[in-house]
């Protein structure tokens, strides 16, 4: 890493996207891609049009990389964007629906049974979460954010995420004991 510790290097990472350093940009992907993409999916409810809103959000680092030198926290900055192209795509892909005939949706493969049923009922119980509890949880499960990083992310405090988190956390496990005892009987 260019001979700087970890931390110097993590630090001048927006720097160097800035400058076009074509390294940087592999390993802004390397850092980030996995939980932007766990979090894209997490909201949008289908990995091809995740990988899509990822791969957008990198193409448009390198469109406007001359704005990338004076964010302090890439993180957040990265993960806004996230949420921008999201809310774009999903707006986008709402006037679709409504021009086109309904498709039928895509059957996932070689998937175990048992864990679609816990994935829907996850994707089920925080959909009955209100959105500015749902956004924290799936921003610190899925995107592995700190509440410090939700709080630049969400424009909040940080007590204000820890709050929504625990009382999230506490909704989802009463919705899911509920699901659990309904399918039980």
């Amino acid at each position: 890493m260019n001979g700087t510790s970890g931390s110097e290097d993590w630090q001048a990472l927006p720097r160097r996207l800035a400058d076009g350093e074509p390294a940087a940009f592999a390993e802004a992907y390397d850092l980030y891609g996995g939980r932007l993409y766990r979090t894209a999916v997490r909201y949008l409810g289908c990995a091809t049009e995740a990988e899509d809103v990822v791969q957008e959000l990198f193409a448009s680092l390198v469109r406007s990389r001359d704005q990338l030198g004076n964010v302090e926290n890439l993180a957040s900055y990265l993960f806004v964007s996230l949420r921008r192209l999201i809310g774009r795509f999903s707006r986008d892909r709402r006037q679709r629906t409504h021009t086109t005939e309904p498709g039928v949706e895509a059957q996932a493969t070689n998937t175990d049974l048992a864990l679609m049923e816990l994935r829907e009922s996850l994707q089920v119980a925080l959909r009955q979460l209100p959105e500015d509890q749902r956004d924290v949880v799936i921003l610190k499960i899925d995107s592995e954010l700190t509440f410090a990083e939700i709080s630049a992310v969400l424009q909040v405090s940080p007590n204000t995420v820890a709050s929504r988190y625990r009382y999230a956390m506490e909704k989802l496990r009463k919705i899911l004991t509920r699901e659990e005892v309904r399918r039980d009987r």
